[in-house]
């Protein structure tokens, strides 16, 4: 598969990391909803996998794949950059580096915690785009988006505020953001859908591809996009 011949995959390929990486620094800001309480990156997590549906749904599970794994990668580059940068001595008088310490400093942990997220819950949402969309003949994009997004987000969201927030607040806490966090991400995936079908729908028609994903190996650790499997993914002309 030629990456190369693709007009927009390297846009959303930046916008689908600059969504993760703000997702990474705001998990430990908690905003008000109105009674609730929830992490502030739990409003913009939908989008992060709406960006990846549309991406698995027009170009492929393969390229999907190697997406994700990119944001993993980057995301630990910036985690622990961020984290050594931040390690260093800073000069007498300089007054802000317990700042740093709070908004930043836990960024390792937060990058582990998506990590195991993201093997379980973004892998299983693009696997489920991909296999609905044999299933129903690429018809109901919608529908297949909506039920890949709850699953993937109750796995990413239950994984990730465990490694996240285990420790960090109580146990009763804990339960009240992953709940709340979960509950805030349904009622948005809703409002995402419509735009994200009619992105996938405009894709389709410029970038002069509909991929479907028959018979290649679903194997999450497989990072090849080469054409080395029979019907591997079938992109067919719109």
């Amino acid at each position: 598969m030629q990456h190369t011949r693709y007009k927009y995959l390297t846009f959303l390929s930046m916008l689908y990391m600059t969504i993760k990486l703000i997702t990474v620094v705001l998990i430990y800001k908690i905003i008000s909803i109105g009674s609730f309480s929830a992490s502030a990156s739990t409003i913009i997590m939908p989008l992060w996998f709406v960006i990846g549906d549309v991406i698995a749904e027009v170009y492929g599970y393969k390229v999907a794949r190697q997406m994700i794994w990119i944001a993993i990668i980057c995301q630990f580059l910036f985690a622990f950059v961020c984290a050594g940068m931040i390690s260093f001595a800073a000069p007498l008088g300089w007054s802000h580096q317990e700042a740093y310490d709070q908004v930043l400093g836990k960024l390792p942990r937060v990058a582990l915690a998506s990590f195991l997220a993201i093997v379980v819950g973004a892998f299983a949402n693009a696997y489920a785009i991909s296999k609905w969309k044999i299933l129903l003949r690429g018809k109901y994009f919608w529908l297949r988006s909506l039920g890949a997004s709850a699953v993937g987000e109750l796995i990413f969201t239950v994984v990730a505020y465990l490694i996240e927030f285990l420790g960090v607040v109580s146990l009763s806490q804990l339960l009240h953001l992953t709940i709340i966090s979960y509950v805030v991400k349904l009622i948005l995936n809703p409002i995402l859908v419509l735009p994200s079908s009619f992105t996938a729908f405009v894709l389709k028609k410029f970038e002069g591809i509909d991929a479907y994903d028959i018979g290649i190996n679903f194997n999450p650790f497989k990072l090849s996009v080469d054409d080395d499997e029979l019907n591997h993914n079938e992109a067919l002309e719109v």
